[in-house]
C-alpha cells in the first residue's frame, strides 16, 4: 500500500510542477506584455507633449506658467499611468517568487514510530 501512495504523491507533485511551470511562463508573458504597454505609453507621451508643445509655442495669449503647468500635467498623468503598469509587473514578479519558492520547499513526512511505552529523558 505504501507503494501505491508514494507514485500517488509523485503523480501529484509532478502535476503540481507542470501547473506551476505553466503559470510561471503565463507570468512572464504578462510581464513582457507590460513592458510593451509601458513602452507605447512613452510613445504617446512624446507625441502629446510634442504636439502641446507646438500648439502651445503659437499660444501667444498664455503665460508661461500656463503653458509649463499644461505640460507638468501631461507628464504627471503619463507618470501615473506608468505607475500603475509598474505596479501590476511587481505584482507578478511576487506571484513567480511565490511559485519558484514553492518549488524548492519539499513536502515533510514525519515517520513517527510507534509507541513502545518507554519514555526518554535527557
Amino acid at each position: 500500500m505504501s507503494g501505491q501512495v508514494t507514485m500517488m504523491e509523485r503523480l501529484k507533485k509532478a502535476g503540481k510542477s507542470m501547473v506551476d511551470a505553466g503559470a510561471k511562463t503565463m507570468l512572464k508573458t504578462d510581464i513582457v506584455f507590460l513592458d510593451r504597454e509601458i513602452k507605447l505609453r512613452k510613445q504617446a507621451f512624446g507625441i502629446e507633449i510634442y504636439d502641446l508643445m507646438e500648439e502651445l509655442e503659437s499660444n501667444t495669449e498664455m503665460n508661461t506658467t500656463g503653458k509649463e503647468t499644461k505640460i507638468r500635467s501631461a507628464f504627471d498623468q503619463a507618470r501615473k499611468d506608468i505607475a500603475v503598469i509598474q505596479a501590476k509587473k511587481e505584482c507578478k514578479r511576487e506571484e513567480m517568487a511565490v511559485l519558484e519558492a514553492e518549488e524548492n520547499v519539499e513536502p515533510q513526512s514525519f515517520n513517527i514510530p510507534p509507541s513502545s511505552g518507554t519514555v526518554l529523558t535527557n
